[in-house]
């Protein structure tokens, strides 16, 4: 195609979204040289880094505008400002157009850069020709359905290079011809309706359709309002809640009443605290305070006003150190564990809850189903708003739809019978009729339905649901997929990935640091972490996910999927079972009660939760057949003693570490592992340790001179015995809390009260 064409229409295409405050996506299938010559005709495309990075001029002033292209891209031939470590810092960003030129086609990046698009913006996707033949199409069952998807939605565009179709002149412009193909008709034209007229008072709010307005007042009303009746706003993506909340919290600030003095002033300034599972994703709401109180000074993320301030605080440390704040607001809430949100609600009494309920920030129908129950046990009065009217582009706009579908991202969960919808806690759950299935790859691709099932079940189980994990469900031959199904409904999901059995060489290269390698979690992890290196002379299935339908949970079907896992695992000559998540007390107690153990903690926290990683094995019962060993696969009896040998380890210093890099697990996680600690492990307290028990009893001797023995004394009780009284001798003499933190944290008036607690609890149990 001549450029001058390309531009011609191009100019069409674009108004015409612009118009109808539609964005598109466009795909230039050809060399990428040939992309490149093609989007340079374009005014505004840069032609280097150096003019990437620069903020072009605003056509009708002086003044500098964002950034209107971002272009992901590892080819060469394109100057990249956006790679795969920084994708995820331009959520809450906008740009006019998008170039994606990506040989590994990151779908999380793809899916992730087309939320910033404004109205009449373009995604130009980059493949290559013949895109069919390629071998990222060939090996990648994702890129098949993604290819089908593009054929059979007439609004995205496909430009190839070297068609004759496309190969015109300027004056050989036929904007008929260009008609069906590329651009929308006049009756899509007069579909568009107008945005309706706004009041003076949503107008001077800066609100730009009346569900924001009243997603501001109701965000009002939770800070002026009774106590404890929380907010919670769901919506797509686009709908303004971030805004809404900056508004709110602004419009607040500006119009509390000022003291006359400063000692009233201090007492009555407003501390509004926002939160989010990453300071990045809070960008559009920063950039609203600043829209809406353009003459306050933002510093650190930091507004301070007269009449008092609005700061980012991170969710750990909101639970950890809880302060007296006027007002929480919590976004993006469903990319956060449902746990940690019950903690804020609990600790805070005035709370707004915001979050998108489908999208790539997070997997927001379980936070809906799960978050929902906890507020109506605990906040009855809560209230709840959904935002349906888009802000940034127009509903139904053609781009959303796309990625939605090719995502999964409107995954409907699974309707169930009558029968499993009328079953509760209180009932077992029956096996009559359920399948145990493996699905492959080929399965769900000619199975849409049958796919959205299965990816909707999952999204509902974890709150960090990605679009790669689509891709990974269909692209990784590792990974063996299992479902229960009855009829059918869709019951229960789980992804295994296999582990274990490298070469020699491989694991000689993990020992010395030199490599790491892919999807061998469990074993690289005991090796590298644990040091034990027959860690790879065994095969693993690694629960990556296992989620139950919402509606059925709290029946034992859980633990009814794992025992067939088990059998299947039996039946492939799996030697271990194994999961890792991020350790809490009702998760890890779900996962012991079905017989696994635990291995390792990671030391670190994860950013989001701020939980500390654990791992957990379970070794696959002998079958009832003779297995012949080989000279691969370890024996079952091998794999018997490797387990206890690491299960044994892992507690030997488990208590050590307690003072150290785990001192700031909850004593309640703690008392779950200790409790599961396997006896051969504990040393018997000698008679020096028992004398120690006694004068502390008796008071002849100081805590401080008997407090060896009451740490072996407690770590035997421990195994036995748990009520919230011991939680504080967890604290005080396993992991050596200060005295002063345990008094704040337990209420004790002062270290006499907190001694006379240790004291009687001991002498009771002893």
């Amino acid at each position: 195609m001549k450029s001058i064409a390309f531009l011609s229409w191009f100019d069409q295409y674009r108004q015409q979204a612009e118009l109808m405050k539609q964005r598109r996506l466009v795909i230039l299938s050809g060399e990428s040289s040939w992309a490149l010559s093609l989007l340079t005709r374009i005014n505004s495309f840069p032609l280097n880094q150096e003019s990437l990075n620069q903020e072009p001029l605003n056509k009708n002033s002086n003044k500098l505008i964002n950034n209107i292209w971002h272009i992901y891209s590892d080819d060469p031939l394109f100057s990249a400002n956006i790679n795969r470590q920084n994708y995820r810092f331009k959520l809450g960003t906008e740009s006019q157009y998008v170039v994606f030129a990506d040989s590994q086609f990151n779908i999380d990046a793809f899916a992730a850069l087309s939320g910033t698009i404004v109205a009449g913006g373009i995604l130009f996707l980059l493949l290559p020709a013949d895109f069919e033949k390629s071998s990222l199409y060939l090996n990648s069952c994702f890129m098949q359905r993604l290819v089908n998807k593009v054929k059979n939605n007439l609004l995205v565009t496909v430009l190839e290079q070297g068609s004759v179709e496309y190969e015109l002149d300027e004056n050989e412009l036929d904007e008929n011809k260009w008609n069906d193909k590329m651009l929308l008709n006049a009756s899509s034209l007069k579909s568009h309706q107008p945005t309706a007229k706004l009041s003076p008072s949503i107008q001077s709010l800066k609100c730009l359709t009346q569900e924001q307005y009243q997603a501001v007042v109701a965000i009002e009303k939770v800070l002026t309002g009774h106590r404890n009746r929380p907010l919670v706003i769901t919506a797509d993506r686009g709908r303004g809640k971030s805004s809404a909340m900056a508004i709110a919290a602004s419009h607040l600030l500006a119009t509390a009443k000022q003291s006359t003095t400063k000692q009233c002033s201090a007492k009555q300034a407003l501390h509004i605290v926002v939160t989010a599972p990453h300071q990045q994703a809070l960008n559009i709401f920063f950039k609203q305070l600043q829209s809406s109180l353009p003459d306050v000074e933002l510093h650190n993320n930091v507004l301070t006003h007269a009449n008092g301030l609005i700061e980012f605080i991170p969710v750990d440390q909101l639970i950890k150190n809880p302060i007296k704040a006027s007002l929480l607001l919590v976004d993006e809430a469903a990319a956060i564990p449902v746990y940690l949100l019950e903690q804020l609600l609990l600790q805070y009494h005035r709370c707004v809850f915001a979050s998108t309920i489908h999208g790539y920030e997070g997997a927001g129908r379980g936070f809906t189903l799960k978050f929902q129950k906890i507020l109506t046990k605990l906040k009855p009065e809560w209230r709840a708003i959904h935002l349906k009217q888009a802000i940034r582009w127009s509903d139904k706009d053609p781009l959303e739809d796309f990625i939605f579908d090719v995502c999964l991202l409107n995954a409907e969960l699974p309707a169930l019978s009558d029968d499993d919808e009328s079953a509760g806690e209180d009932k077992p759950f029956k096996t009559d009729g359920t399948e145990f299935i493996e699905l492959s790859s080929a399965d769900l691709l000619c199975n849409e339905y049958l796919l959205a099932q299965v990816f909707a079940v999952l999204v509902t189980a974890h709150y960090q649901t990605s679009p790669s994990d689509l891709k990974l469900l269909l692209d990784n031959k590792q990974i063996t997929l299992v479902a229960l199904k009855r009829q059918e409904h869709i019951l229960a999901v789980a992804l295994l990935m296999r582990e274990g059995q490298c070469s020699i060489e491989e694991v000689e290269l993990v020992i010395r640091s030199k490599r790491r390698l892919r999807d061998q979690f469990l074993p690289q992890s005991l090796l590298t972490h644990c040091g034990f290196e027959e860690s790879f002379n065994f095969n693993y299935f690694r629960i990556m996910r296992i989620a139950v339908h919402p509606k059925i949970q709290g029946q034992g079907i859980g633990g009814y999927f794992l025992k067939q896992i088990e059998n299947l695992a039996k039946d492939k000559n799996i030697d271990f079972i194994g999961t890792s998540f991020g350790a809490n007390e009702s998760l890890l107690r779900f996962w012991q009660k079905a017989g696994f153990a635990l291995c390792r903690i990671g030391f670190s926290q994860d950013n989001a939760s701020g939980e500390h990683s654990a791992l957990l094995l379970k070794t696959v019962a002998l079958k009832t057949t003779t297995l012949k060993a080989t000279t691969l696969k370890a024996t079952t009896k091998q794999s018997v003693i490797f387990h206890q040998k690491v299960v044994k380890e892992f507690y030997r210093v488990f208590d050590y570490l307690l003072c150290d890099e785990f001192k700031e697990l909850s004593p309640q996680l703690v008392w779950q592992i200790l409790h599961f600690c396997p006896s051969e492990v504990l040393i018997e307290l000698s008679p020096v340790d028992k004398l120690s028990v006694e004068d502390f009893i008796q008071s002849t001797r100081l805590y401080s001179t008997c407090v060896f023995g009451l740490h072996r004394w407690l770590l035997v009780h421990s195994i036995n015995t748990y009520d919230v009284e011991i939680l504080p001798l967890i604290s005080r003499i396993l992991q050596k809390h200060s005295v002063e933190s345990i008094c704040h944290n337990y209420n004790f008036k002062g270290k006499k009260a907190l001694n006379s607690h240790l004291l009687n609890y001991i002498k009771r149990h002893n």
